[in-house]
């Protein structure tokens, strides 16, 4: 090859990155744009209202963990063996309805919570046995969240912009929230209770409503009504707490965002 045509071809090659790089700039300010956050917010707090209260909790009667402390795969092990469980009770009791139509069964909300929850886990399984792949770091992430401890205050930042601000608990002096910069493990729960810090109910959805596990024992969730004048200080034995209808929108984000696009930073202050 000429020098010439060299000195031709560098120029073009140039042209061409700086349009890949324009085309890449602009799938993200299509996704963004079509990415409507208060519409979203919007419908899903007008969701919540319609939906009646569970009146029972496959979680209540398993035990629990202490974040931080005990460990999270055997709990998710008995969680995923309950949720199996339940859902082959399910199988078993339609049967049995089709037989003598007289009985109460499950209704199909319930069915497909079940059927949700057991796929977080095996999702979360399946995860930890090939390892992580992170796709994305930080604010780079689509789905983005800061919690300042300083502050008590969640921020949440779609496509490096800030939407929303939430107050939240975090841990007492006893059992602290540990700094955290982290892509979230999972798995995620709308229904999970834990039994040795009892504090109510939220509508039959147990005592951590819309549970995100970010690492370990730790996760953002909500919190029951009797808790609800302590946001805005340090309540919680380590994970971060928020009004369920925040940590709801929070959990529809990540299950529609996904866990690979999200990213949570906890920190001492800003």
């Amino acid at each position: 090859m000429k020098l010439g045509n060299r000195y031709k071809i560098i120029p073009l090659l140039l042209i061409s990155l700086i349009l890949l790089h324009a085309c890449d700039a602009e799938k993200r300010r299509a996704r963004a744009k079509i990415y409507n956050y208060e519409k979203f917010k919007d419908s899903i707090l007008t969701e919540n209202e319609i939906i009646p209260p569970h009146t029972h909790n496959i979680f209540d009667d398993d035990p629990s963990f202490i974040p931080g402390v005990d460990s999270v795969v055997p709990l998710f092990n008995a969680l995923d063996t309950a949720l199996k469980w339940e859902d082959s009770m399910m199988q078993k009791i339609d049967t049995l309805i089709r037989r003598l139509k007289n009985m109460e069964g499950y209704s199909p909300e319930e069915k497909e919570k079940v059927k949700e929850n057991v796929k977080s886990l095996d999702s979360f399984f399946v995860k930890n046995k090939l390892g992580k792949t992170i796709t994305c770091r930080e604010k780079d992430c689509f789905l983005y969240v800061e919690v300042i401890k300083s502050r008590q205050m969640l921020y949440l930042y779609l496509d490096k912009e800030l939407k929303d601000s939430f107050p939240v608990s975090t841990g007492t002096y006893r059992y602290p929230t540990p700094n955290l910069n982290v892509n979230p493990s999972g798995p995620l729960f709308a229904r999970y209770t834990s039994k040795k810090w009892p504090g109510g109910n939220y509508k039959g959805l147990g005592n951590m409503p819309y549970a995100v596990f970010i690492k370990g024992g730790y996760a953002i969730h909500g919190t029951t009504p009797g808790n609800y004048s302590k946001l805005g200080t340090a309540a919680s034995h380590g994970c971060i707490r928020l009004h369920p209808d925040d940590a709801m929108v929070f959990y529809e984000l990540v299950k529609l965002v996904g866990l690979s696009e999200t990213w949570v930073n906890v920190r001492d202050s800003l």
